[in-house]
């Protein structure tokens, strides 16, 4: 049995909620890991089990309450983020716990604004899904290597994700055209994993070129000029 990246990551997931849960059974007050696997498990589940993305959150919200957590613990559970797999595909979805607003050392905080962007940094492109099912995208999936039935200019997309706030996504329902704004992606910019086309420095030597044949020969659809 071959398991991927991201099936392991999630039998792992199971396995330590299952934990979790056996501590919570005997009456033991939760730990940060404890109560993230639960919450975790509980989104990756509800999405296997067909609920829409705001019903995942919502059940990933209630599954473990207060009183079953260790003094602090509450207030460490901001921005708990997993990936699952929803009927209309992968997408994120970011958890904050009732009652994490509390300042503690290390925890993550958003912007109350978005980061001043200039015209020169965003690429508008119309994309087109060619498939008979609606296609989500979120907005940290490198979108050169989004689902090969859209069809874009995928050379314009390289290196770039959506513009839009961390966790939320663009729905492109089936047959129609939606016109997105895309903005460079930033940091060490290395790409690991989604759809293996690039899987390593965005900016080495002749990486661009190669993604781009590989997505030619995987049968990527492709907007750009021929």
């Amino acid at each position: 049995m071959e398991l991927t990246p991201s099936e392991q990551d999630r039998l792992l997931i199971f396995t330590a909620a299952q934990l979790a849960q056996s501590r919570r059974d005997r009456g033991l007050k939760l730990n940060h890991p404890e109560a993230v696997a639960l919450i975790c498990h509980a989104v990756i589940e509800a999405a296997r089990d067909g609920a829409s993305h705001s019903q995942a959150l919502a059940i990933g919200q209630s599954v473990v309450r207060s009183d079953e957590l260790l003094p602090g613990v509450a207030s460490m559970l901001f921005g708990v983020a997993v990936e699952a797999v929803f009927d209309d595909g992968r997408r994120l979805v970011v958890v904050d716990f009732p009652g994490s607003d509390t300042d503690v050392p290390g925890q993550v905080t958003r912007l109350s604004s978005s980061p001043t962007v200039t015209p020169s940094d965003v690429v508008t492109l119309d994309v087109h899904n060619d498939s008979s099912v609606q296609i989500s995208v979120t907005t940290h999936m490198h979108f050169f290597e989004v689902n090969p039935r859209l069809r874009f200019d995928r050379e314009k997309a390289y290196g770039r994700h959506l513009n839009i706030p961390a966790g939320e996504h663009v729905d492109f329902p089936a047959g129609s055209t939606v016109s997105v704004k895309l903005l460079p992606i930033t940091g060490e910019r290395v790409m690991i994993g989604f759809a293996g086309l690039v899987d390593g420095s965005l900016d080495a030597p002749g990486a661009k070129a190669q993604a781009m044949e590989k997505a030619k020969k995987l049968g990527y659809l492709d907007g750009g000029a021929s």
